[in-house]
């Protein structure tokens, strides 16, 4: 039995083996994270090729995996796709893959191991608030889609335990948000090398698909951090030297006959690499309506933190750039303006701020959007507020933790997590946007 893999964008993946063609995390058009990303390459042969797939799962909630757009056209091409919908004890994805129209939307919790036919099992492993792995067997093979998913060492270890030896390995390999501290380009390229050789290393699988990384950064905030990614020619020096390694051009698909044999199909012609643009934010919210927006989630993040997250979070001091005002963020506390003339650790639009503090789950839309620029070297306030305000959006706070330990529903969702909850506290590797391998 051998497996195809198409490379459609980004992170969509159509891999086809046994009977089934799976399809992972379709963004196919248009931008990402509410303007923050953009797609290095488009691809005018994925919207076909994904309406092929019969079955179809989304990673997690992000909008480069669960973009909107994208999956209303799928639904409209091949509503009767089998789709895979996560569900934990902090949110379900059922309700949201069926408001597309999508008509067989099935539950797959985590750790359940699901039949896709006769010769194929998938089982979903959680990480974190909302990232996952899904683990692929079929006949002979192991298939491991581990995108997205920062896993400590230790953890990943533990968790191949269960899994076993990996076949194919489908891993994510740039930086995919703010970036808190400033290297050269070149430093931070090998950074990034380094830490997806040590992911491979770590797994060691047969052979490794690096995927995930197409994008841009859209803001002019952010828009420095696009000099650091690593390109698909950087990929494949890294190739040369790893013979695990088989990588994909956005448009390719590559044959495996078997794990050590691999045979690619370069899309002829190849991509072009697309015109950088920057985001528009548009006009400015209206002050107090603002004010009133953020206040209300300040406060609400100190009952979340048992009144203790004002003794370990610092104020921040934001300044909007498009009124040229700051403002000061406090846990537990009402926002409001602070004196113009002090230094603010970081700078923003007035409706990033909206998107950050007022808006579902806009915590990872302003973080891993890059809707801000740092201002301040020192960054412990902006990481401090990035932890905690993700932490509380996926109900990690320390009351969503004593609530699941009351509950057999919640102590199941911390016990599909214990790897990860164990190697994280033993390395003390909490903070946010940072690599814990």
């Amino acid at each position: 039995m051998s497996v195809r893999i198409y490379y459609l964008n980004h992170a969509a993946l159509l891999v086809e083996v046994g009977g089934i063609r799976i399809l992972f995390d379709p963004w196919l058009e248009g931008t990402a994270f509410s303007g923050g990303w953009g797609l290095r390459y488009y691809n005018p042969d994925a919207p076909n090729i994904a309406a092929t797939a019969t079955h179809l799962w989304i990673s997690h909630w992000h909008s480069d995996h669960l973009h909107a757009p994208s999956l209303a056209k799928l639904a409209e091409s091949n509503p009767r796709m089998v789709v895979l919908a996560n569900v934990s004890a902090n949110f379900s994805m059922v309700e949201r893959m069926e408001s597309f129209g999508f008509r067989d939307v099935r539950p797959i919790g985590e750790r359940e191991i699901l039949e896709l036919d006769d010769h194929t099992t998938c089982c979903r492993y959680p990480t974190a608030g909302i990232d996952n792995m899904l683990h692929i067997q079929s006949g002979s093979w192991s298939i491991l889609n581990y995108n997205d998913c920062n896993l400590p060492a230790g953890a990943i270890r533990l968790l191949l335990k269960r899994i076993g030896p990996i076949d194919l390995l489908f891993t994510n390999y740039n930086h995919a948000g703010k970036l808190f501290d400033v290297v050269d380009d070149e430093v931070r390229k090998r950074q990034l090398e380094e830490t997806l050789a040590l992911t491979v290393d770590v797994m060691d699988p047969a052979r490794v698909v690096p995927f995930a990384s197409s994008h841009y950064y859209r803001t002019e905030e952010s828009a420095d951090q696009n000099g650091s990614m690593l390109s698909f020619d950087d990929l494949e020096a890294l190739a040369e030297q790893d013979e695990r390694f088989v990588v994909l051009r956005v448009g390719d698909d590559a044959t495996f006959e078997s794990p050590t044999q691999a045979t690619v199909h370069r899309r002829k012609p190849p991509l072009p690499e697309r015109a950088l643009e920057t985001h528009d934010y548009g006009p400015s919210l209206p002050w107090e309506d603002l004010l009133g927006e953020i206040s209300a989630r300040c406060v609400a993040l100190e009952s979340q933190f048992l009144h203790l997250g004002r003794l370990a979070v610092p104020d921040l001091v934001v300044r909007l750039r498009d009124y040229g005002r700051n403002l000061r963020l406090s846990v537990g506390r009402p926002a409001r303006e602070a004196d113009p003339s002090e230094t603010p650790h970081i700078e923003a639009h007035s409706r990033a701020m909206h998107i950050w503090l007022a808006k579902r789950f806009g915590d990872d839309t302003f973080l891993a959007g890059a809707h801000f620029r740092i201002v301040d070297p020192d960054t412990t306030a902006i990481e401090r507020w990035a932890l905690i305000t993700l932490l509380e959006a996926s109900h990690l706070d320390p009351r969503s933790c004593v609530q699941y330990l009351a509950e057999q529903e919640g102590r199941r969702f911390l016990w599909n997590r214990r790897e990860e909850i164990w190697a994280t506290l033993l390395g003390r590797r909490v903070k946010a946007g940072r690599i814990r391998i």
